[in-house]
Order: structure tokens, then sequence, then C-alpha cells
């Protein structure tokens, strides 16, 4: 099999969704493909009247109450996007469930929700129409003039859907509105494929979200029509005669693919090639299906991705399940697949509104995300309710097989590749080329204490996020937790109320706490004093590449030098301070001051940039050196005595060290005593100590972070980490709704 250029190729990193049945659950998601669940449900007419449908619409022949609905559409976390509640019930629901998606799918990727500055992430998304605004907003007087006319444009406008996820969430790469019916979601990847390729943004994010109210729940059937007449969606089968509509999200997360594993980025799937274009005036209709533009589509994404259509094992339909619609569809993906080969593996056909619905705007993309987690699991997904092939459909000598349970996906040629197609009413038709990820190398890994740290806006979500993640680092292989301690700690915003464990020690047992505007205030100090027991370090040594490197550099100076006993305890000391105190600090703690007493003095010295390690370990060996140079302190040094004096350095190394606070500490700094080992002092609410010493130093850390006393970590900790899926936000779910005149609001939390 030849070599495919993967400069020219895309990986899917995140995703996120809201779809019938699973909600934001990926897990059960698939588990519904895998099985065929239907997740379409059926309403009793007093529902329907209390939700607001007229009484003679529900009545009327030919009236389907069905529709594939989501849990909660009308609820929405305001306070951790800050949004007001009023402001919430005004705008949009699809446009703030894609809001939450976005964040989710950040999450997902393993990247902060809300991008440091500077960033070039894209955001191309798209909406369904704004029904509740019809339904809902604009009958409600009172709010319509509450908002005043710009208030309700900002909440309701499409325009609005992606500039409103990148003034949220920081991101600053171009941030544009798709809208392409049908078809807008996997037009937007395609578009987001395309901004990466040509360096417009390094991350990208595409999706789309369709959401009705539940005063359009139902359709009317009409024979021919596009509509099911009992609510279920029988894609490919004899008995197909519609769709059915559905509310759902999607967003994926998007990278180069060489960024993405050169920035060990989890890698869900790769898109190999992408094309859009539209049918034209070559169809019956302007809703009509054009099977020419269908076939030129997805031959263009072969051509661009370089790839063989006959080493592609699946093909994701746009799947309506309209007696013209299935036939026209297959008829176009033969005059592409169809082939020679007499060896040619079988091509299956997938569809995913078998099982959620036609979700609209968003049906691309849930369909990519459906094909990803299939390549994921190297499994073909049946179509669910397919009992009789539709005869129309003509399948003989053809390579595509309707699969009607699940198997294992053999690959072609060595490789799994799929394709997913979009067709949009009024012609925009989108293909999407998809490969499985590329095997990860395997690393050596040591078993390590971790600090896992959870943070949330508010202490209920946050007790809720710290139990999914204690959750699932008890499941996660011991070798992969440091990934997911780098995964939770660099990819996720840093919110008021947190929770820092460590995998080992505490697994599941931490306290939340809010972020201390007082504690912030007051800041740390660090008095390092190089007491303490001098074995009991081979677990920082271990673990810790700051502190390795520091003992490391100190031996070597040692080396070679006859030592008495006290000297080198000295020197062993010293050592362990100053490797601590470093590694505190590249762990993110900025101290407002250094203090020391004996060997702690000089250490203290060297952190701050008075003196060299080399310098303080030739002191310690009593040595008249004249090359000792002494520099102004980069820090604030509290110390009694001659700083700018070697003689005065070599008296304090001498001097026996003592565990009390510096008398002239800023006033009530929190501080941290630093010998052999670290010993906080920061409040009578602090955690109880582990005994191992590299856990006893990140238990310091995350109090510390718990407080909101430390800064980003010094990279050197995080080489060969990987970015690993982990539980994302739980999202807190308030009600913010207009109901629709005449509507019963308790109608909808019966349901």
């Amino acid at each position: 099999m030849a070599e495919l250029d993967d400069s020219a190729a895309v990986a899917v990193v995140g995703m996120a969704i809201r779809v019938p049945g699973a909600e934001r659950d990926l897990d059960r998601f698939w588990r519904h493909v895998h099985d065929g669940v239907d997740a379409v449900s059926v309403f009793t007419p007093e529902q329907l009247v209390g939700w607001g449908v007229p009484k003679d619409l529900v009545e009327r022949p030919g009236f389907v109450p069905a529709r594939a609905v989501l849990t909660d559409a009308d609820r929405f976390d305001h306070r951790l996007f800050s949004y007001s509640p009023s402001d919430s019930a005004l705008m949009d629901p699809q446009q703030r469930i894609l809001l939450e998606c976005a964040w989710a799918a950040l999450e997902h990727a393993g990247h902060p929700p809300v991008a440091a500055d500077g960033n070039r992430v894209g955001v191309y998304v798209g909406t369904g129409l704004n029904v509740y605004l019809l339904d809902n907003v604009w009958p409600n007087e009172r709010a319509v003039e509450a908002a005043g006319g710009l208030g309700v444009i900002i909440g309701s406008d499409k325009d609005f859907a992606a500039t409103r996820i990148a003034y949220k969430l920081n991101l600053q790469g171009p941030a544009l509105t798709v809208q392409t019916a049908c078809s807008t979601s996997l037009v937007a990847v395609h578009q987001a494929t395309q901004a990466l390729l040509t360096y417009d943004a390094d991350v990208a994010l595409a999706g789309a979200a369709t959401v009705a109210p539940p005063t359009r729940r139902g359709h009317l059937h009409e024979p021919g029509g596009i509509f099911s007449a009992d609510g279920r969606c029988r894609t490919f089968d004899a008995a197909a005669d519609g769709t059915v509509p559905g509310d759902g999200a999607g967003v994926v997360v998007l990278k180069r693919l060489t960024d993405a594993l050169r920035d060990g980025d989890t890698v869900h799937a790769v898109i190999r090639g992408s094309a859009v274009n539209n049918d034209g005036a070559r169809k019956a209709g302007f809703t009509a299906p054009g099977p020419t533009g269908q076939a030129a589509v997805i031959a263009a994404a072969l051509e661009v991705a370089d790839v063989d259509p006959d080493t592609v094992g699946l093909i994701e339909t746009h799947g309506t399940g309209t007696a013209l619609g299935d036939p026209i569809e297959v008829a176009a993906l033969r005059q592409v697949f169809d082939s020679a080969r007499p060896d040619r593996a079988p091509c299956a056909l997938g569809a995913v509104k078998s099982v959620v619905g036609h979700l609209d705007t968003a049906a691309g993309v849930v369909g990519m995300i459906k094909t990803v987690l299939a390549l994921t699991h190297r499994t073909i997904p049946p179509i669910a309710h397919l009992r009789t092939p539709n005869p129309a459909i003509r399948l003989d000598g053809s390579v595509f097989e309707l699969p009607t349970t699940a198997r294992p996906w053999a690959p072609v040629d060595g490789v799994r590749r799929a394709g997913v197609s979009a067709f949009g009413i009024g012609g925009t038709n989108a293909h999407v080329v998809l490969e499985e990820a590329p095997p990860i190398a395997a690393r050596p890994r040591r078993h390590v204490p971790q600090l896992v740290l959870v943070s949330a806006k508010t202490a209920a979500v946050a007790q809720e996020s710290l139990d999914r993640v204690t959750a699932f680092a008890a499941g996660t292989a011991p070798g992969d937790l440091a990934d997911l301690a780098y995964t939770l700690r660099t990819g996720r915003a840093e919110l008021p109320w947190r929770a820092a464990v460590l995998t080992g020690v505490n697994d599941g047992v931490a306290r939340l706490r809010k972020v201390d505007a007082t504690a912030r205030a007051r800041g740390v100090a660090l008095h390092l004093t190089g007491a303490g027991a001098v074995t009991g370090n081979r677990p920082n040594y271990d673990a810790d590449p700051v502190y390795r490197r520091t003992v490391d550099e100190g031996v070597a100076l040692l080396r070679g030098h006859d030592l008495d006993d006290s000297v080198r305890e000295r020197g062993d000391r010293l050592l362990a301070c100053v490797g601590l105190t470093r590694s505190l600090r590249s762990r993110g703690v900025t101290p407002r001051a250094l203090a020391g007493d004996g060997v702690g003095a000089v250490a203290a010295a060297v952190v701050a940039g008075v003196m060299s390690l080399a310098d303080a370990l030739a002191l310690l060996r009593d040595t008249d050196d004249p090359g000792i140079r002494l520099h102004p302190a980069a820090l604030p040094l509290l110390i009694d005595g001659r700083p700018d004096d070697s003689a005065f350095w070599r008296a304090a190394a001498l001097r026996p060290p003592t565990s009390t606070p510096p008398p002239d500490a800023p006033d009530q700094v929190l501080w941290i005593e630093v010998g052999t080992t670290v010993t906080p002092h920061l409040d009578a609410d602090q955690p109880p100590l582990p005994a191992n010493r590299h856990a006893r130093l990140l238990a310091t850390v995350g109090a510390l972070w718990q407080l909101g006393l430390t800064d980003s970590w010094d990279p050197v900790h995080d080489t060969g980490r990987r970015r690993l899926p982990a539980p994302t936000y739980p999202f807190a779910a308030t009600r913010h709704y207009l109901d629709a005149p005449g509507a019963d609001p308790t109608t909808e939390r019966r349901h």
C-alpha cells in the first residue's frame, strides 16, 4: 500500500454531542448505534397540547406525534458562561447547546476550553431555523420589550453562532457561521479542514445544532413526501416512507495530523480528504436529490484524499429513508465505487438517521462522529429497522452491503477507511474521507503518585466533577495516570471551586475549596532550613526531573573532592533544599520572599540567584575560594546579615537550622518550610501530608493551587505526555426558557 502524505491530513482530536437517547455520552451513543436502538419519542395528544401545539393540528389526519428530542434542551449553564438568566432565556437554545458542545469538545481534546491569548483556534458552525424565536420569544411581548431590538437580535440571529463561541471561549482564529441546510455541519468540517491546511488556523472546531421547541414536536405525513408515516426512519428498507425530524448537535475538534502527533493529542481518526459542490440545476427540483452532484462530490473527495475507492469499507450515507432519496443515493455511490477488482471486500452502508432521526444541520457531523467511533471500535454497525432491503435499490453486482447486525471491521489492504456524506436541500453536497488513527508506540512509564486537579464554577458542579474524575482515575491503567493528570491540569479551565487528588495516596478523598482572595493577597513565602532526615528523597529523584537535575549537578560538582562526613551531609542537605525549592517553583509556586537558616540560608541564596550552586558547594567545603561571585538577589531574600559578603554565607552554612517562620516575613504571609522534605504551614484546614516525599511535595502544590497561589508548570514536567479523553465538565442544568403562549411549563418537565 502506497504511503499517503500526512502533511495534507487532518486529525480528529476531540468530539462532543447532544443526541436523542444518549445526550452528551459518546459511549452510550456508540452502544445505541451498535445495537440499533431507536431514540425517537412518541407523544400523547395531552402532552402536545400542553406544549402549545395547536389542537386542530394534533387532530388532523396524517399528523404523526413523533420526534427525536433532547432531554433538558430548555436548560443551560448560565453561570459557567457568565450570562444573566434573562439573557439566557432570550438566547436561541441551539446556540446555547453549541456553546456547551464547543466547551466539551475542547475538553475532550485535552485543550483548555478558554484559550490563552494569541491562539489561532477557528470556529465553523451552523444552526437550524430559530423556531424558538418564532414560537416562544416574539409572542412574549414583555421579554422582547425588556431586551430591546438589539438584544433580541444578538440572542437570536444565526450570524452570531460562531462568534458567540469565539467570544466566550477566547478563540482568536476565524469564526464563521455556515448555512447549507442538511449538509451544514459536514460543510463546516470541510471548511475547518481547509482552514487548517491553508494555515488560517492551528486548531478548528466544526459542527452544528438543530433544536426545535416542543411546539414543533410532530409532523404531517404526505404520501411520497419526506416525513415518515409512523415515526420510524427505515433507511434502505422496503417499508421506508420518510424520515423523522430530530434535535441534536455535534462538534469536532480538528488539528493538522502532524501537529497532533507532535503535541501528544489523542487522534480518534484522520481526515484524508473532503469536498463540497452543488447540484446546480441538474435535478428534478430545488428539494430533489441530484445523483450527478452526489457522485461528483464523492469522487472529488477521494481524489483529494488520494484514496483508492476499493479500500473504503464503510459509507455513512445521507440516508433519509425516503422512497425517492435512498435509491438515488445508492445509484450515485455505485458510479464511484463499483469495482472490477475480483477480491474487492464488501463496503457497508450506514445510516445514523435510523437511530436518532434527521438532525438537519447537525446530521452530517453526528454521522461523522458515529463513523469515527466505528473506526475506533473497529466495528461495522447495523442499520436500524432494516428488515427487507428496498427492491428499488439495486445492489446486485455492487460492492455494497446493508448490515443488519454489528460485525468486526476487517481492514482492506491493511487499513480501515470510511466515507461520510451529507446532502443539503438546495443541492450543496459534502463528503469526507476518514481513516483510522495511526498506531501509538508504547512508552516506558513510571508508576508514581500523580496530582489530579479538578475545578468548577460552583461547589455542586465541582463535587460532581470530582466524583466523575476519581471514578475515571480508578479505572485508568497505572501507566496512563500521568497522562490523565497532565490532561486535567493543562486541558481545563481553572475555575474557583477546586479539589486536588493524589493518585495512589488519597484516591477519591479530597476536600473542595474555593479560591481564597485573601490567601492570594497574602501570598506564600518559602523558609529554607535544610532540616530533616537526609535519606528518603529517592521518590523525588526518580519522579521529578527538576529535582534530579539539581542533585545530578551537585554530585558532579562534588565528585573528586575528599569530603568528611559533616561536609558531605551538609552538601546533601543543600542539594535537597535547592532541588525541592526549584521543584516547587517549576510547578508554579512563586514565593513573595525567601528566608533561610543554616545550610538553608545558602540554599536560599542559590535559589535567589545570589550565588551559583557550584559556589555554594565550595562554601560548604570551607574553601577560601576567591572565585566565588555574589550577585544581587532576584527574589526578596529575608536574611539577617551581609548577603554581599562571602564570609557571612560561610558562617551561615555552619549554623544549625530552625523550622520556625522567619520573624521579618511579610505580614500574615503563608509559608512553606523546605528542608529535606516540604512542610506547608497554610492554615488549620490544610490536608494531611503523605509519607512519600514526592507525594508530599505534590500535595503541597495541590493545596496552594486550591488557594489560587500557583501558576503554570514548567514544560519539563510534561515531556512525553499525551492528552487523553477524560470526563468533561458536568454542566449545571438550570431552566432558562420562555414558554409558548398557553403552554403548561410543567408538561416539559414531566416528559
